[in-house]
């Protein structure tokens, strides 16, 4: 009976082994988590702030576009009440 026991402990050693073995494992997956989260924070800060910048942009757009489009139609308006004025652009000699 004296092999049981030294059986017994060999299992449990090999137990041990299989716990420490799967910790590490878990040990470095958690590491390489950690990283790989700490990274996509950068990112999605970047990302962030990169859309807030084209948001700012788009709207700086969208102003200048309404400008343009104001002076476009009274350009527009111009022309039109010069060329009531004038008829059809004939000289009237």
């Amino acid at each position: 009976m004296s092999a049981y026991p030294n059986e017994r402990f060999d299992q449990v050693e090999s137990t041990l082994e299989q716990l420490s073995n799967s910790f590490r494992h878990l040990l470095t997956a958690q590491v390489l988590m950690h990283d790989t989260m700490s990274r996509t924070h950068i990112v999605v800060k970047k990302l962030s702030d990169a859309m807030l910048a084209l948001a700012d942009s788009q709207k700086q757009t969208d102003e200048k576009l309404a400008t343009l489009t104001e002076k476009v139609d009274a350009l527009t308006d111009i022309v039109r009440q010069w060329y009531e004025r004038h008829g059809n652009g004939a000289a009237s000699h």
